[in-house]
């Protein structure tokens, strides 16, 4: 499958909430509704993320995102060696806040997706077709050609477009409406829990 480190993935039993994990349909779901994510990648050991837009892909089984034509993204993506095409993606929503009278269950709602693989520089009709994919996720009444011109390859020169093909990934709810409270302490009063 691959070489990322995932002890829960191993054992579910090292996982805090197993009942928090989602499966692939829902994960899908999720990242077409979804509209920011954050992109980590690194250089040696310093690490970089980004927040961008992005589209999954479900016929490429990828992500794709852009960012400017220069800058740290890019470099360390298109570093030599395949440690540094390794990257990390995370998109989140988040809900209400989760008081609790236990500070270990103190929580908030929450649903997320956590992807891994390598990314790759697109180029050419892979990079247009990218693009395309962005901005119908982003602005469905906009088609390319009839409301917006064309992609061209001066467009193309001047941005940076990346597939992040999936390799793992992992999708966690809890939209609870309360969190956990213990019994060895006090109840919280009813206003604080609203």
């Amino acid at each position: 499958m691959s070489d990322y480190y995932d002890p829960a993935a191993r054992d579910p039993s090292l996982s805090r909430r197993p009942g928090n994990r989602r499966d692939d349909a829902w994960i899908r779901a999720l990242l077409a509704r979804l509209e920011v994510c954050r992109v980590a990648t690194r250089w040696n050991d310093l690490p970089f993320i980004n927040p961008t837009s992005f589209v999954y892909r479900p016929d490429r089984h990828d992500l794709a995102f852009h960012s400017n034509l220069a800058g740290r993204l890019r470099a360390n993506i298109e570093r030599a060696g395949a440690q540094a095409k390794q990257v990390c993606f995370e998109a989140s929503e988040i809900g209400a806040l989760l008081p609790s009278n236990d500070p270990l269950e103190l929580s908030m709602q929450y649903r997320s997706v956590v992807a891994y693989g390598p990314a790759a520089l697109l180029e050419g009709q892979d990079a247009r077709a990218a693009l395309e994919a962005l901005s119908r996720k982003y602005f469905p009444q906009l088609r390319v050609g009839v409301e917006l011109k064309p992609i061209s390859d001066d467009d193309l020169a001047r941005t940076s477009v990346y597939s992040l093909k999936v390799v793992r990934w992992s999708g966690k709810e809890n939209w609870q409406e309360q969190a956990i409270q213990t019994e060895e302490w006090p109840a919280l009063p009813a206003e604080l829990l609203s």
